[in-house]
């Protein structure tokens, strides 16, 4: 309706212009001498009609703006009312205007409404002009017409009519062309709706679709993400486990594990500390810091409460937003995250990992994680090492003595001719042998016998540098690797060892004696040239002592001292 009621407006606009159009003829009708005489009767209809036409319009006026009192009756309505206007009060000379003025309302009628309004409203100006015609020719004519006179008149309202009928006819099927175009338009905008409904669920559907997939994309990609880090920490155990069983010696392992630390999270720092149970303190063991300064920081504070808390509790700390000043031994390096881990078993605490980073929020708790998983794979290898080492030392220490045995002596020996040759100086051997050692078993017992031998080594021990080795040879034979020492010089030393175990006076409970002992000396490159050969002098030399009474000093090849 609000198409139709902008032309209603436009038609109102139209109706004052009739009004003023009407205004206009009725005074070129009275003339401009203006008297009452000369206003006659059509003059009146017509003033009665613009009056009523007037009061028309406003009424419309107020109908049309409001859109839910406007109404296709209303609409009808109007029409038949300005018909019905128009036809009645336009008489006589005006009837030229008559005609002008209603064709507006029916061509309206006719393109809004279509033919059956229009019709209608010329069926009622017909109607009404046949009234108007027989009024006029029997009472006011009174017969004078004659038969061509009114056969002109009814042809030219013939004429009239026709042109009307005929405007009427092209108007609608203009109006029933639009009505069907609008029809068409409006299945088109309804078939449109639907599609693009249609497409708009579609739509909605994809992007359904396209969220669902985007977030198994998202979860792939997490999986994936998870997966590689899955592997690398894999890859990681599996390295070093691999190294735990391989590598036994206890340094070597720490620092393997350092470097691959550093490889697979890409830290600025890695640094072992170890604890010193002796010493009772941490100590740094290895690390990558290189500057000397920031490694004396480090080494000067490594046993702040913060870190000693953390090996007491055995609880590992990550640390995304460092203040330096609040943590000692990161002190003038620039560090925004670190990790410290305890290294610890069930039994012991072996010390701590700490890995740092220059950028703050470097590590999550997966890193925490892998991390821990790694320190407790090392401490159980610094246990096995500790106890590999332990079996080692068990290996090469006799029993009964607390030194070494003859395996170890002959793995030091080899190492320190070695050393001795490469470095070029002197070695020597020396052999000591219980003299008569059998006679304190047969006269005191074994376990008599047992006591002389832990007191001739601790004898001999007590005199020896931290340099020197004693290693038991078999039975009551003892050997002492002296480095770096002439053959002058050892013979010296041997004599003062001879002398003390002849003056010391052995007791174990009731039973007390004295014992002593023979010693025969070899050195390189003094006397002897290769390894064996200073074994088989140093022996040769102890049995000349013992062929000599015992109790007495032989050096090897008769050396001479004073060449």
């Amino acid at each position: 309706m609000n198409k139709i009621q902008k032309f209603e407006k436009v038609l109102g606009v139209c109706c004052w212009g009739f009004i003023a159009l009407l205004s206009v003829s009725v005074c070129l009708a009275v003339g401009p001498d203006f008297k009452i005489d000369n206003i006659l009767a059509p003059d009146i209809m017509v003033i009665v009609l613009m009056f009523l036409l007037s009061i028309y319009n406003l009424v419309r006026w107020k109908y049309v703006s409001n859109k839910f009192v406007y109404t296709e009756k209303v609409f009808d309505a109007f029409r038949i009312i300005e018909v019905v206007l128009v036809s009645i009060f336009i008489i006589g000379s005006y009837q030229y205007i008559e005609y002008c003025i209603l064709i507006v309302p029916m061509i309206f009628s006719s393109l809004s409404r279509g033919r059956k309004l229009s019709f209608t409203l010329l069926g009622i100006s017909i109607l009404i002009k046949i009234v108007k015609g027989l009024i006029s020719y029997f009472l006011i004519d009174g017969y004078t017409l004659s038969s061509s006179g009114l056969l002109n008149h009814l042809l030219s309202l013939a004429w009239v009519y026709i042109v009307w009928i005929s405007l009427i006819n092209i108007t609608s099927a203009f109006s029933e062309q639009n009505y069907k175009n609008e029809k068409e338009n409006q299945r088109l905008v309804v078939e449109l709706g639907e599609k693009y409904e249609q497409l708009e669920a579609a739509q909605n559907e994809i992007q359904i679709q396209y969220d669902k997939l985007k977030e198994s994309n998202h979860k792939l990609e997490d999986t994936n993400l998870r997966l590689t880090n899955s592997i690398a920490e894999f890859y990681t155990l599996q390295q070093i486990s691999e190294a735990i069983g391989s590598i036994f010696d206890i340094n070597e392992l720490l620092k393997f594990v350092n470097d691959v630390i550093i490889g697979v999270m890409g830290v600025n720092y890695s640094t072992i500390l170890l604890f010193d149970h002796k010493k009772n303190k941490l100590k740094v063991h290895f690390t990558n810091i290189k500057d000397k300064e920031d490694l004396a920081i480090l080494g000067d504070n490594i046993n702040c409460k913060f870190l000693v808390d953390i090996l007491e509790s055995e609880k590992p700390i990550l640390e995304n937003n460092v203040v330096p000043d609040k943590y000692d031994f990161i002190k003038a390096r620039i560090i925004g995250s670190f990790i410290c881990i305890p290294l610890s078993s069930k039994s012991r605490k072996f010390g701590l990992l700490l890995i740092e980073h220059k950028n703050q929020n470097t590590f999550n708790k997966e890193n925490l994680r892998l991390v821990t998983t790694i320190c407790k794979s090392v401490s159980m290898a610094i246990e096995n090492a500790e106890l590999y080492a332990s079996m080692q030392v068990l290996a090469t220490i006799d029993g009964l003595t607390g030194v070494f045995n003859r395996v170890y002596f002959h793995q030091k020996l080899e190492s320190e001719f070695n050393t001795a040759r490469e470095s070029g100086y002197e070695l020597t051997l020396v052999i000591l042998d219980i003299d008569y050692f059998k006679k304190f078993n047969d006269t005191y017992g074994h376990l008599f016998g047992d006591v002389v031998l832990k007191s001739v080594v601790q004898t001999v021990k007590n005199s020896l540098r931290s340099t020197d080795t004693i290693a038991r040879f078999g039975g009551e034979e003892f050997v002492i690797i002296l480095p770096r020492t002439s053959i002058k010089r050892a013979y010296e030393k041997v004599e003062f060892l001879r002398q003390k175990i002849a003056d010391n006076v052995i007791t174990d409970n009731l039973v007390s004696a004295s014992v002593t002992a023979s010693f025969g000396i070899a050195s390189y490159p003094e006397t002897s040239k290769n390894l064996n050969e200073i074994i088989k002098d140093a022996d040769n030399a102890l049995y000349k002592a013992k062929d000599n009474g015992r109790n007495c000093i032989e050096v090897a090849k008769d050396f001479d001292f004073n060449r």
